[in-house]
């Protein structure tokens, strides 16, 4: 071809080019200009949806939900008309019609469903909001309200758990619609955002499932439809036990008439221990009696297993034997709590410090203060150690009437610090109805100990005549596991004494165990002095579990390091080869203070997600952080 020839055929070319890309740009000129109208009335209908939200918003904050209501609705009208935009879109926008925007189109319409599920959503909160008339009791308190307003209270929100189980419905429902929108797309300038939202609706929906079972619980702590018994079991985690800390005192509480306490009685629990000596007699777990030098069990030490229901059922027993031994006439219990000191420090933060014969307890001091009254300052007072717990009475009775007297508005605030104190271990329910325990179980306040179908682990410590040592004590755990010919674990303590020798604190001296899978085989333990050698490895199969037990002890002022080695049961090495996944539950000890929890794992095959997301990725995955609740731990390989 001829130089002469090349031009013209280039010519050509773009002529006929230039022609198709007029075509082009005319029919999508058109088509924009058929568009317009409907893309114009999209974000009019979007905008005035999202104001009328923030407006109802605001109401929401004042308490004005038919106001609220009133705006919800007409969002709701709004973003139905701008959902019918964007089908009108679908056959008049070219790009639409021939497949290149339809993507586009669908994640608008994700996201104007998700704005139309939470409109009516937040409408129907606030339905139910005006139907309990929430403004009119936020300004009151619940101890001033009259016996039928209670009950009309209670048996309203009891009433509630079907509307909120559809709430919960349609908040999953939105999520599922922001969760399916493109992150690169034409709603990618706004990805930042719409994670923010994306967020505040899984809290949400987090809230309303851990409000659900509080609903269901209602009748249990309001004596609705009758008076109900309970034994509330103070647990200080300063003296760590299994379950959350040394049993000193106990609260007997009685509620009738839809909340009012009818009994509210703190007790030394040496009141029921020392008369029941030779007529109450409960053979003592091994390590209680060798390091204790106790014979028999009483109610101080019968948390000694970590399984809160399994405690709490020999302490019901135990409580009405030795009651009777004491000449005490006991009711039956309808259920046994236990609370640790932190959950009384969170409650002083919502109703602010208490002054009791002439001291003031805040949620920093609580704990030294309480128990330096106690152990030291009754004899100066010239209390009789007997009496000397009796300041307990007088401190919970004021943080009764602060609560009592705390504005309803502030109840939610309330219901975060008992959902907080559940998630931490530092409330713990037992409950003789079945029915009743179920829902503990659903709300995660039942301190059992869980049962997986992975890997496990969880370190038990019991402070045996350590004094209060618990809190000075620093302490490190790390799990670390290699895949070999088998799966072999490593779980490694490393405990530091930061305190001295005096009324509190002296050397720390702990029955620790470690819980794992059932069928693992201990390999070694290292880091044990010669004195040390009480070492057991057992399947404890009413925990479902695994345990290595060993006695050790640590000096003021120093460090020490503890590591089981072991090799996990073959099926767990088969599920991560056979499924390709691993799944680690780690479960914290209630009361336990723990100043950080490294997961290292290193399978064969590399790493392709973790959850949570790994520090490092390939071959192996590392976690840290503290472990201020019980946490989750999975891996895929390739």
């Amino acid at each position: 071809m001829t130089n002469t020839h090349w031009l013209v055929y280039v010519k050509t070319f773009l002529r006929y080019f230039l022609i198709a890309l007029g075509v082009i740009f005319f029919v999508v000129v058109i088509s924009f200009l058929i568009s317009w109208k409907h893309w114009q009335g999209f974000a009019a209908e979007a905008m005035r949806g999202q104001s009328l939200l923030n407006l109802a918003l605001n109401d929401f904050r004042a308490q004005n939900w038919d106001e609220a209501k009133v705006k919800l609705e007409q969002g709701q009208s709004a973003f139905t008309a701008s959902a019918q935009e964007i089908e009108a879109l679908r056959t008049s926008w070219l790009p639409a019609r021939i497949g290149l925007g339809r993507a586009q189109l669908n994640d608008l319409q994700h996201l104007n469903d998700s704005a139309l599920i939470i409109s009516a959503s937040a409408a129907q909160a606030a339905d139910l909001a005006s139907n309990l008339d929430l403004a009119a009791l936020g300004q009151g308190k619940f101890g001033d309200l009259s016996t039928e307003r209670k009950a009309a209270i209670l048996q309203s929100l009891i009433a509630l758990e079907p509307e909120l189980n559809g709430l919960k419905a349609n908040v999953s429902l939105a999520i599922y619609n922001l969760d399916r929108i493109h992150r690169y797309g034409i709603l990618s300038p706004f990805n930042k955002r719409l994670d923010e939202i994306r967020d505040q609706l899984a809290a949400g929906k987090i809230l309303l499932a851990r409000s659900i079972p509080i609903m269901r619980l209602l009748p249990a702590f309001t004596g609705y439809p009758s008076q109900v018994h309970y034994l509330i079991m103070l647990q200080n985690n300063d003296e760590l036990r299994p379950t959350g800390g040394f049993l000193g005192s106990y609260v007997r509480v009685d509620i009738a008439d839809f909340g009012e306490i009818k009994k509210l009685e703190a007790n030394d629990i040496y009141h029921l221990d020392m008369p029941s000596i030779g007529k109450v007699v409960y053979e003592a777990p091994t390590p209680i009696t060798s390091y204790l030098n106790v014979k028999n069990l009483y109610l101080r030490d019968s948390n000694w297993s970590p399984d809160w229901p399994t405690s709490a059922r020999l302490i019901k027993e135990m409580y009405a034997l030795e009651s009777a031994a004491a000449g005490q006439s006991e009711p039956a219990l309808d259920g046994v709590l236990a609370i640790t000191p932190d959950l009384v420090a969170n409650l002083l933060r919502l109703t602010g410090p208490i002054t009791v014969r002439g001291e003031t307890y805040a949620p920093e001091n609580m704990q030294a203060l309480l128990q330096y009254n106690v152990e030291i300052a009754y004899k100066d007072d010239d209390i009789s150690s007997w009496d000397r717990k009796d300041i307990i009475n007088d401190l919970i009775s004021e943080l009764k009437d602060r609560l009592m007297s705390l504005p309803l508005s502030r109840y939610p605030e309330l219901a975060e610090v008992i959902t907080k104190s559940i998630t931490r271990g530092d409330l713990l329910m037992y409950f003789g109805n079945p029915g009743r325990q179920t829902v503990a179980t659903a709300l995660g306040a039942d301190g059992s100990i869980e049962t997986v179908s992975g890997d496990y682990l969880m370190v038990v410590d019991a402070n045996l005549a350590a004094f209060k040592s618990d809190a000075v004590m620093s302490k490190r755990i790390s799990y670390k596991l290699k895949q070999g010919a088998s799966l072999q674990a490593t779980a490694t303590l490393n405990y530091r004494h930061d305190g001295g020798f005096d009324w509190r604190t002296t050397r720390y001296r702990s029955y620790t165990r470690v819980l794992a899978p059932l069928g693992s085989k201990l390999i070694s333990i290292d880091g044990l002095n010669n004195s040390e050698t009480d070492v057991s490895s057992y399947d404890d199969d009413a925990l479902g579990k695994h345990v290595f037990g060993f006695f050790w002890s640590v000096e003021p002022g120093s460090s020490r390091q503890v590591s089981v080695n072991y090799e996990l049961p073959p099926s767990l090495g088969q599920r991560l080869t056979d499924d390709k996944v691993y799944t680690l539950y780690v479960q914290r000890q209630p009361g336990s203070r723990i100043e950080s929890l490294n997961v290292s794992i290193e399978p064969v095959k590399e790493i392709i997600s973790s959850s949570p997301i790994s520090e490092k990725g390939g071959q192996g995955a590392d976690w840290s952080g503290q472990l201020e609740s019980s946490q989750n731990f999975q891996i895929l390989t390739n």
